[in-house]
């Protein structure tokens, strides 16, 4: 921890996000839309029906639902261009001459990046305050959607990183950090239901609507799909999550962990000036 915080490349970057007063002014309109948001969901259902206690589940769907937009919407852009920022500003080969090593430096822009993130999830947890006065949810389904809200974070932070290490250009780097994104969120999903339903209308004796969802490639699919995840968070049962050998949102955290790191050492390989000469291929 004491590497940590005197990492120069982090104290520096901190700083400079952190006291701007541009970081305050879009916490506090965050936190204000957000509170509006479902202060005026509140008022609606209260004119049609009695607020009932522990009926009030779709309060917490709302809010978890417009962070994770927030996450994956952000989180791919703060991150996609660190390092081909710094190559467009032509620094880049004066940041690898100190004495940081190239996964030190990774690391740093990755965690500088997702900070200001993981301090807008942070800062909003108090609104469950208002879902916890009327019950709908309980303690443990909170902190497993933080958990499941943090792993997100990391994995979007690091395949922006890694596209902004492959990248030059931070424009383009955004948006194919953007399209891998959309794959994991939406392609997966829609990857499972197509072959699921095509199996369903190919061979229905042999797979009927129940069984089809048993297949071992449409379960690692639905574990890979956060919607169906978080779905499962809030009391959906979702047909192919049935009869799952783990918690899905613990299966989707192992994968998603070990692929971040992944996307991380690799990015600190790719970074290295000299990984051509170290395997002995010639430049090009």
């Amino acid at each position: 921890m004491k590497g940590f915080f005197s990492n120069p490349l982090i104290v520096k970057e901190m700083r400079e996000r952190f006291r701007s007063k541009k970081s305050f002014w879009i916490l506090g309109i965050y936190l204000f839309v957000m509170g509006a948001i479902l202060l005026g969901f509140m008022y609606v259902e209260q004119l049609d029906k009695s607020l009932v206690p522990g009926e009030n589940r779709e309060w917490f769907i709302l809010i978890a639902g417009l962070q994770y937009g927030m996450i994956c919407f952000i989180a791919p852009a703060l991150s996609a261009g660190t390092i081909s920022g710094e190559r467009e500003r032509q620094t880049l080969h004066v940041l690898l001459t100190t004495q940081l090593s190239p996964l030190s430096i990774i690391w740093s822009k990755l965690v500088t990046s997702l900070a200001f993130i993981s301090v807008l999830v942070l800062s909003s947890l108090p609104l469950y305050s208002f879902v916890f006065l009327y019950g709908g949810m309980s303690p443990q389904q909170l902190a497993t959607l933080v958990l499941f809200f943090g792993v997100n974070i990391l994995f979007f932070g690091s395949l922006g990183l890694f596209c902004s290490t492959c990248i030059k250009r931070t424009g383009v780097s955004t948006i194919t950090s953007y399209g891998i994104a959309f794959f994991f969120v939406v392609g997966t999903g829609l990857l499972l239901l197509f072959i699921g339903n095509l199996l369903r209308e190919i061979m229905p004796s042999q797979y009927p609507f129940e069984e089809v969802w048993q297949l071992p490639v449409l379960k690692v699919l639905a574990m890979l799909n956060p919607v169906v995840v978080m779905g499962e968070l809030f009391g959906e049962t979702i047909g192919p999550m049935t009869d799952f050998p783990m918690p899905p949102w613990a299966a989707f955290s192992i994968v998603y962990v070990a692929l971040s790191i992944g996307l991380i050492l690799v990015s600190g390989y790719l970074l290295r000036p000299n990984r051509k000469q170290r395997w002995g291929w010639k430049k090009a």
